[in-house]
């Protein structure tokens, strides 16, 4: 199938085969964040109830290639709550729920994805945590054929948007079930805020059919999501922290580190206030982008911003302006009874 574009810009006739051979020929990869560290649900089902707390609640929101006239808009939302059994103190299970959306393109093409995750975590012993974890849910991609031009309606002199486009789709809406599992493994000092997450999931692995003709087939890639994410406690108010992922799609790779100081400027129990500053790289085969990232702690608040460098050979079409991206994350504390008063051992 050949597309042509209305405008005769080569930059944009560039991005335009971009995002098809990305989007349309269904062999693109997952949609990423900088801030992966804060959407745990998309990086493992596994890291389903690894907090500090009973619930936590992320929220995630990018923007990427905005100067390049075709830009990516991609949500997250999720929430975990852990479920004890008072009798059990060196296990407990967790659920979860994890929304994302993503849309680009002047077809508007668009990937929703809804599921939910379990996960059972093992107290090795105070310091040491082994989780696995559970995915299941529905994918959804569409677009809007109406909005695209073809070959077919160029009658050799002029372009022609009435002229017949002879393409068809079955259907160009269409859902599939997805299914991840992963595992995490948990280390941490008691009495410091020393800790690190180290772990590895599969998603799609049943890869479901992403072919917008009934008649062919075209899997959806199982993605293998490896990452590290460790805290160092260096002096009684400063941390330094770390996060790597690297993530394989096929024939995509993508991985991003990076390294932040995080300095606590009150460390008294539910006042707590901290503030991070931080800086990484994401690569591949050729280099992507330089991320440097702020974040705000507040108690069982925190509130991070990022912003996206271009550095590869597309920066001359994004201005080297990737984008930005924004993240929330809360954590909440319940109040248990006496009898069942629970105290959890995650730092």
């Amino acid at each position: 199938m050949n597309i042509v574009l209305k405008t005769k810009s080569y930059l944009h006739l560039q991005l335009f085969l971009v995002l098809l051979l990305g989007g349309i020929s269904l062999h693109s990869q997952d949609i990423h964040f900088t801030q992966f560290y804060n959407a745990p649900l998309n990086l493992n089902p596994a890291l389903t109830g690894i907090s500090n707390g009973d619930i936590r609640i992320t929220g995630l929101y990018r923007s990427q290639w905005n100067a390049a006239n075709a830009p990516y808009k991609t949500f997250q939302a999720g929430a975990e709550k852990k479920f004890y059994n008072v009798q059990h103190e060196d296990w407990w299970m967790s659920g979860g729920l994890n929304i994302s959306y993503d849309r680009t393109g002047d077809g508007n093409f668009s990937t929703t994805h809804v599921a939910v995750s379990g996960s059972y975590t093992k107290m090795l012993d105070k310091e040491n945590f082994l989780t696995i974890g559970l995915s299941g849910g529905v994918g959804q991609r569409q677009f809007e054929f109406g909005n695209f031009t073809f070959d077919n309606q160029w009658n050799g002199d002029i372009f022609d948007e009435n002229r017949p486009v002879n393409e068809n789709f079955d259907d160009p809406n269409i859902f599939y079930p997805d299914f991840g599992i992963g595992v995490n493994w948990r280390g941490q000092q008691q009495k410091k805020r020393t800790k690190i997450d180290l772990g590895g999931a599969a998603f799609h692995f049943n890869q479901p059919n992403q072919n917008y003709l009934s008649s062919d087939k075209s899997p959806l890639p199982v993605r293998l999501s490896m990452y590290t994410m460790p805290t160092v406690q260096i002096t009684s108010v400063g941390d330094v922290v770390g996060h790597a992922t690297a993530q394989i799609q096929g024939n995509y790779f993508e991985a991003l580190a990076g390294l932040a100081y995080r300095h606590h400027l009150n460390t008294k129990k539910s006042k707590e206030v901290a503030v991070q500053l931080g800086f990484g790289y994401r690569f591949n085969a050729i280099g992507d982008a330089l991320t440097p990232a702020l974040e705000v702690h507040y108690h069982d608040l925190v509130v991070g911003f990022s912003w996206d460098v271009n550095v590869s050979g597309f920066s001359t079409a994004t201005n080297r302006n990737g984008g930005p991206e924004i993240a929330v994350r809360y954590i909440i504390h319940k109040v248990y009874p006496l009898k069942a008063f629970k105290a959890c051992p995650l730092i």
